[in-house]
């Protein structure tokens, strides 16, 4: 009975969803006056290129190409994405949230209430990372640099002299990892085999569960409480976190318990931090947060990492400048956080590997919580999703010399030229780099990603050599829907450092 049951319960409830489906589609804002670059229609979109394997990058290159300075729009499966020239960042960057919400495009992007099982528009994290994390780096600085060598000791240990192939991603993911919980819930816990591991597979499982949930248009049909059950496993993954994480939690509120404020060797990391600040005191919710710190921190400076050593290795004649470059600042000032903002050609190589690769063909995602007129008079009605091809800005040969090319020093050489040296390091926000942002709702982390990502970098290059395999040539990064993400199977070859 059951197996005669289960194809009309499918063939029923794949007809509910085409029939709501239909009504959702006729309920979109009407964007009939913006023009289309690729396909014609959402459902084509989906048909015609595997789903979300959607060709973003050329359709919004050649969207750029043919509009210059207008407005256009591309089909993202679920809705279209309404694309703007740079001519409208600071009237975007600087709207309120009754506007243009910045947490809605964010909660649209990855549905954090049902993956990571937070809210979005809570200020309060974002208020700690600004408060905290950033103003205590200084101090943090040694036991963060002090994770990142132990961890290229354990998983970057080639013996003298020979060279040995590892997965860029896979290492860059689990060193950031590492550093990161070393400042997110400290020692030992971030040492700890299966909460590395844990927090390693963390970016791709929330990535995978919400292109599960796109995939099969429930997000789209107002029927994400019951795709989430089905696609999501957020129970599952706050349960594994909470039993790992639930022993130091408890014996830290037993500590706040009996003492108030602080006591001998309180921990100086996030978890203690929000615990202080929040009054939570549930494991299930400070698991959760937890979550959401270490997906932002591990996701994009992971990625960001794995291309810079790509490049690296497709470029070591570049080594030994960077290497006198970290030489020359350590003689002098150690190994400090101040000591970073000196190494410019480590902070340029960084962000030449934001601009060239990136992790987004577009960015600044924003939805219109109202009808609003842009000053170029176009108008966007309520519920429209709006972008900026932050990739193709990347390489516009109108702001950058030679766009196409990765010259790792090319941030490094501005500051000569117009004395403006901090205006160019990769924290800096502008309108020709959006890595992290613009405006009210930039990256509130960037620094202390920058703080990794450069030690990681300096540790790197003195340490070891690196090279592409040998008579293989470089794998390209991949599209994903609009994300930008390393090959998971580049290696790049390491040995210990020879001269």
């Amino acid at each position: 009975m059951d197996s005669l049951f289960t194809p009309y319960l499918v063939t029923g409830i794949c007809a509910a969803l085409v029939v709501a489906c239909s009504f959702k589609v006729l309920s979109r804002p009407d964007l009939d006056h913006i023009p289309i670059v690729g396909h014609s229609s959402l459902l084509a979109s989906y048909w015609f290129t595997k789903g979300l394997e959607v060709d973003l990058e050329r359709s919004v290159q050649e969207g750029c190409d043919k509009y210059k300075s207008g407005v256009f729009r591309v089909a993202n499966l679920t809705h279209w994405v309404v694309c703007l020239p740079r001519s409208h960042l600071e009237q975007v960057t600087s709207a309120s949230e009754d506007h243009l919400s910045f947490y809605q495009a964010t909660k649209n992007s990855f549905k954090t209430e049902y993956t990571l099982g937070s809210r979005t528009d809570d200020p309060r994290p974002r208020l700690l990372i600004r408060s905290h994390l950033t103003r205590y780096l200084s101090v943090l600085y040694e036991d963060l640099r002090d994770e990142i060598v132990t961890a290229c000791n354990e998983f970057l240990n080639p013996k003298h002299n020979e060279w040995e192939a590892i997965l860029a991603l896979h290492v860059s993911r689990t060193i950031v990892s590492r550093a990161s919980n070393r400042v997110i819930v400290g020692l030992p816990l971030c040492r700890d085999p299966t909460w590395l591991n844990y927090n390693i597979f963390l970016p791709r499982a929330i990535v995978d569960e919400f292109f599960h949930l796109v995939s099969v248009l429930c997000i789209t049909l107002k029927l994400d409480r019951l795709a989430a059950k089905f696609f999501t496993d957020l129970s599952g993954r706050t349960g594994r976190g909470v039993t790992l994480v639930g022993p130091v939690i408890k014996e830290r509120l037993q500590h706040m318990a009996a003492t108030d404020t602080d006591w001998c060797d309180k921990p100086n990391d996030y978890l203690q931090w929000w615990m202080d600040t929040s009054h939570e005191t549930s494991p299930i919710l400070l698991m959760q947060r937890i979550l959401s710190i270490n997906f932002a921190a591990i996701h994009s400076t992971s990625n960001t990492f794995s291309q810079a050593l790509l490049n690296l290795a497709g470029n070591p004649q570049h080594a030994q400048e960077l290497r006198n470059e970290v030489e020359a600042v350590i003689s002098e000032h150690g190994w400090t956080k101040g000591a970073l903002s000196r190494m410019r050609k480590v902070d340029s190589f960084l962000k030449e590997t934001q601009r060239f690769e990136g992790n987004g063909i577009l960015g600044l995602m924003r939805v219109a919580m109202s009808d609003i007129t842009l000053a170029d008079g176009t108008y966007i009605p309520r519920g429209s999703t709006l972008a900026f091809p932050s990739y193709a800005m990347h390489h516009d040969d109108a702001v950058f010399e030679n766009p196409n090319v990765f010259e790792p020093f090319r941030f490094a050489d501005m500051p000569k030229k117009e004395m403006e040296g901090s205006r160019h390091q990769m924290v800096a926000l502008s309108p020709n780099m959006l890595s992290f942002g613009l405006g009210t709702h930039a990256c509130p982390g960037r620094f202390f990603a920058a703080t990794v990502l450069k030690t990681m970098l300096a540790h790197i290059v003195m340490s070891y050599d690196v090279k592409l395999e040998d008579d293989k040539p470089r794998l390209n990064t991949l599209r994903r829907g609009r994300s930008i993400v390393p090959n998971p199977a580049a290696k790049v070859m390491f040995r210990k450092r020879v001269n």
